[in-house]
């Protein structure tokens, strides 16, 4: 009796979904009877920034200050002096210029990474490549003997 009310339980799925003895007889023209299931689009070559829109990696916050810095690329000694940043909205580049009183300035470049202001650029007073974890901040820069930093103080006074 079991097998019976399973067989006819069976049946009646089967002749519910358009499927008499394995071969499908309902649907529209391509024999589809609507389960398809869209797997939605898959964002993208670039899917990790958040689209053109958002800058380069989810993009940048502006930022505009007046701070106190340390140079150590322009005479290779600790240097105190000051810096005025400037980080554009991402719709305008996220474009990155750091004003230095010193010979390592201006810094030019692009800030990515969301609100941490990550940069990447040149110090074109000098022409060394720069990178900072976020902006204010240390900058590293390449010279051709290793490395020397520019650190954009957050507030204050900047200790070496």
């Amino acid at each position: 009796m079991r097998n019976l009310a399973a067989t006819f339980a069976l049946a009646l799925l089967c002749a519910c979904a358009g499927y008499t003895n394995g071969s499908q007889t309902g649907g529209g023209p391509d024999g589809n009877i609507g389960l398809d299931v869209d797997g939605g689009d898959g964002g993208g070559p670039d899917a990790g920034d958040g689209g053109p829109d958002a800058g380069p990696d989810a993009g940048c916050v502006p930022l505009s200050l007046n701070v106190a810095a340390i140079d150590n690329c322009a005479f290779l000694t600790p240097t105190t002096t000051t810096a005025s940043v400037s980080v554009t909205a991402a719709d305008q580049g996220c474009a990155v210029n750091i004003g230095l009183a010193t010979a390592s300035g201006p810094c030019t470049g692009t800030a990515s990474r969301g609100s941490v202001d990550y940069f990447s650029g040149t110090c074109t007073g000098l022409g060394l490549p720069c990178i900072a974890p976020s902006l204010p901040g240390t900058l590293t820069c390449t010279t051709s003997t290793g490395t020397c930093t520019i650190r954009i103080c957050d507030a204050g006074v900047c200790s070496p």
